[in-house]
């Protein structure tokens, strides 16, 4: 396909704009007009016809506006600047160029509506941007796959002599490499995202407690804290509430893993990666191993026991909290096939083995007296008087056991581990995450040391690369302070390119 001529979006993409339009529409004034239905009587007709004669206009005009957005919206690759072209506009026109040699990221998504509509969006990101640069609302994904891999396919090194030449280097032999399976998706949803998935299931049930009590004021005459401690718990309902409690956040978690990871797919191409999955939203992007910047591989013991790891990519994305909320993630990889993918990204084997760094053992002092020791106190202070001795000790036990046993958790695992290829970073109570990174992708190095650490030789380490920044606290300061003067040194003579 010629994308050097002015391409249109699928026509689709009429009801797109339309449905998107009209979506921002209702969110807008659906209040508004509940609020005048639910007062306007029966009798009220010529009121009633006027809402009903508004909304028709307001229809017709999103679908004059749907169909302009459309004719309007056009995009194309400029030969003689060697950029790519997205104009839009009715009335206040826009021409967004974007060079090919800045482009980081060429995603193709599919939302709950274009998979009804089975057309799908393009997002291109470039190189610092904290936004997408260019969308593309609506295209096939025939057309969606051949501009990705034409925008991704440019080198700024090589002229670029013709369409035919790009279509000859991207029309490869694809390697299908890994298809999750639904038990694949099982035991990942049953071993992982435990706190993230409590977290949110304990905010949908307060606000689902607190919004029913607004509505039926009449039910909910007695503080509960007060029911609570009138009421005589035995330990069988305890368990029993807790048992349940668990189950629900299992059922929630599979049903999460399995609706944002539906249909995982992995192929290889041109010595790129190309993801695909979702039910829901699908969506379809790349790895280029030159533009990855962090890996990070993650299991806990169940996970080691199934013999599988979540593996999480870090490539070029702006800015560190983009960095983050558009990261890669590969779940329930086999012990073969993680080494598989590292050894592709790095043209290394994988390797947890170095010199390895300690944390001092402040890091559990101090962690311990503000996560531990403080909340005890204050706690015991405004609760002694307002509670049955018994029940605030017990769970000033329990939460001293539990805190206590996190603390030392992390302790027991940090570690800063260097070998002669990769930085690792090792860290995690319940879930041990590795960080690797190479030298030559460090942009910038911080040792920090605060002013009581200075007669105990403690410090802090950051490293700042393209995909985010990595730390590892608490150390020998000297030490952190070696390393970072090597990695320097490394960095400047090695020469490397970081992408």
């Amino acid at each position: 396909m010629d994308f050097y001529q002015v391409h249109r979006q699928d026509p689709i993409g009429i009801i797109v704009n339309f449905l998107n339009g009209f979506q921002k529409l209702a969110r807008a004034f659906l209040p508004i007009l509940l609020i005048l239905f639910v007062r306007i009587s029966r009798s009220d007709y010529s009121i009633s016809m006027s809402l009903v004669y508004g909304v028709i206009l307001a229809i017709v005009v999103l679908s004059v506006f749907a169909y302009l957005n459309y004719r309007y919206f056009t995009f194309y690759i400029d030969r003689e600047t060697d950029s790519f072209v997205i104009s839009k506009g009715i009335i206040n026109k826009s021409k967004t160029m974007i060079q090919l040699s800045k482009i980081q990221q060429v995603n193709i998504n599919q939302s709950f509506l274009n998979k009804i509509l089975e057309v799908y969006a393009i997002e291109i990101d470039s190189a610092g941007s904290s936004a997408k640069e260019g969308v593309i609302p609506a295209v096939s994904l025939e057309v969606g796959q051949q501009l990705k891999e034409t925008l991704l396919a440019y080198k700024q090194s090589v002229e670029i002599q013709g369409e035919t030449d790009i279509e000859k280097q991207i029309q490869q032999e694809e390697e299908q490499l890994k298809q999750i399976s639904f038990s694949t998706l099982f035991k990942v949803g049953a071993t992982s995202n435990y706190l993230y998935t409590i977290g949110a299931f304990i905010v949908f049930m307060n606000t689902l407690f607190y919004e029913g009590s607004r509505i039926y004021k009449g039910i909910y005459q007695e503080d509960p804290l007060n029911y609570i401690e009138g009421k005589e718990i035995v330990l069988i309902e305890i368990i029993g509430y807790f048992a349940v409690f668990l189950l629900a956040v299992l059922l929630v978690n599979l049903i999460r893993t399995i609706i944002r990871y539906y249909n995982y797919q992995i192929v290889l191409k041109n010595g790129s990666l190309f993801l695909s999955y979702g039910l829901l939203h699908t969506k379809s992007t790349i790895i280029k191993p030159s533009r990855v910047q962090i890996v990070k591989a993650t299991r806990n013991y169940f996970q080691k026991l199934w013999q599988i790891t979540n593996f999480k990519v870090y490539q070029v994305a702006g800015s560190d909290a983009k960095n983050k909320k558009t990261a890669l993630e590969i779940p329930g990889c086999s012990n073969e096939e993680m080494k598989d993918l590292f050894y592709m990204f790095y043209n290394k084997e994988f390797t947890t083995e170095g010199a390895t760094l300690k944390h001092n053992y402040r890091y559990f002092g101090f962690r311990f007296f503000f996560l531990v020791v403080l909340p005890l106190c204050v706690g015991y202070l405004l609760m002694h008087r307002e509670f049955d001795i018994k029940w605030v000790v017990s769970s000033m036990v329990v939460y001293f056991v539990f805190s206590t046993f996190l603390i030392w958790r992390y302790y027991r695992n940090g570690a800063l581990i260097v070998s002669d290829d990769f930085i690792c970073i090792r860290s995690g109570a319940w879930d041990i995450t590795h960080t690797i990174v190479q030298v030559h992708k460090i942009q910038k190095i911080v040792v920090s040391q605060l002013w009581w650490q200075a007669d105990y030789n403690v410090g802090s380490l950051t490293i700042y690369t393209a995909g985010g920044k990595i730390g590892f606290s608490t150390s020998k300061y000297r030490e952190l302070c070696r390393l970072r003067d090597q990695w320097l040194c490394e960095v400047e003579y090695q020469n490397k390119a970081w992408m």
